[in-house]
């Protein structure tokens, strides 16, 4: 799986990159404690095949000696076969670090400070005796105490540059994370605010309704009583509220004719009730739909502040644009509501000039569309 570098231990991810450096060396050790683990850890990489491999190493037997190259602080030494105390068993699968025995390359041996700030990190690079490790040539000279100083001087700063860049991006990702996790909470946050006020503008419907019941039981001296799927299905209704008196109506009509006994309640359900009996067939031409194209947005904003007007009124509330706003299917701000109106204001005189009859509520008593009709005249 596909994954950012930084995701892995630094220096577990240099056995990718140091035989890509170092074509031509022989293997790579290293030596790093993993904090998520909190244990020390050995890896190999050798060529196998002519390709490298990287393997776990078992550190028993060589763990308690490595202490001291842990805590020197030069941040490189070079080491020949006479001064470094391990070599390599490969008798299992996973090949154990042991005493040392008979090693025919140099060694060069780069620290790094570990995740606790406290030891350092070990990388042993296995370099052949001659320029052959950067795989550019093929000169069986031996290495001068010059160029192992640029080889060790170069891959040093090379490894720390590496290491820095990897926790540098991975202190961004970690910033990136972070807003990241900001706006999904805000994202959220808003959507349960939208959810809370479309669950409260639909128990004003309800509220709405059951008193429509009651008035219209009043006067008929009835008992209607709306079930639950009724009120659930009464509290998805999108069209005009003053709609909502006729389909009741209708409702209760249609219940009324299936019960026989006349002193029975009237039970009005979800199937009694439909929503597109407010809505005749009409037929129109090209130019009226075009006509109504325009103003479509107009109708559908004043729509929706004549049905948040009447369950404000219906919830015996000041018909303000703070109280009409929250009762809006999603939220609006009083400002945001004379914009709005502001923005549509010769659209708006010419629907209410042609439909006299239309948005009574808030024509009559909403202030911020007084003012615009006001502005207008």
């Amino acid at each position: 799986m596909n994954n950012y570098s930084f995701i892995y231990h630094p220096i577990v991810k240099l056995h990718d990159i140091i035989p890509g450096i170092l074509p031509g060396i022989e293997k790579m050790i290293t030596i790093h404690f993993d904090d998520n683990e909190n244990i020390i850890k050995g890896l190999l990489t050798e060529k196998e095949n002519r390709i490298h491999q990287t393997k776990p190493l078992n550190l028993d037997k060589i763990l308690a000696s490595m202490q001291r190259y842990m805590e020197e602080k030069n941040p490189y030494d070079w080491y020949s076969k006479q001064n470094l105390p391990f070599d390599i068993e490969k008798n299992s699968s996973i090949p154990t670090m042991n005493i040392f025995s008979e090693l025919q390359n140099i060694v060069l041996l780069i620290r790094v400070p570990d995740m606790k700030q406290e030891l350092n990190d070990l990388i042993f690079l296995y370099l052949n005796e001659n320029p052959s490790n950067f795989g550019v040539t093929n000169s069986i000279n031996p290495l001068t105490t010059d160029n192992k100083s640029i080889i060790a001087f170069v891959l040093n700063n090379t490894i720390r540059t590496f290491m820095n860049l990897q926790q540098s991006d991975k202190k961004i990702l970690k910033t990136f994370n972070q807003r990241t996790r900001q706006i999904i909470g805000q994202t959220e946050s808003l959507k349960d605010e939208m959810n809370r006020t479309k669950e409260n503008y639909g128990i004003s419907l309800i509220k709405l309704c059951q008193q429509i019941v009651k008035d219209m039981g009043s006067k008929s001296h009835i008992n209607y009583l709306l079930s639950k799927g009724a009120l659930e299905k009464l509290k998805s209704f999108k069209g005009e509220i003053k709609d909502l008196e006729s389909i009741i109506t209708d409702a209760a009509s249609y219940a009324s004719s299936l019960v026989l006994d006349e002193d029975q309640d009237i039970e009005i359900t979800e199937w009694h009730i439909l929503f597109d009996l407010t809505r005749p067939i009409e037929k129109t031409t090209q130019s009226e739909t075009q006509k109504t194209d325009v103003y479509s947005k107009t109708i559908s904003l004043l729509d929706k502040l004549e049905n948040a007007a009447l369950v404000v009124k219906n919830n015996q509330l000041k018909l303000t644009g703070t109280n009409v706003g929250n009762a809006c299917p999603v939220s609006i701000s009083a400002p945001a509501i004379s914009d709005s109106l502001y923005n549509h204001k010769s659209k708006i005189n010419s629907l209410l000039k042609k439909h006299p009859d239309k948005w009574e509520t808030i024509r009559s008593d909403f202030r911020p569309l007084k003012n615009v009709i006001k502005t207008e005249e």
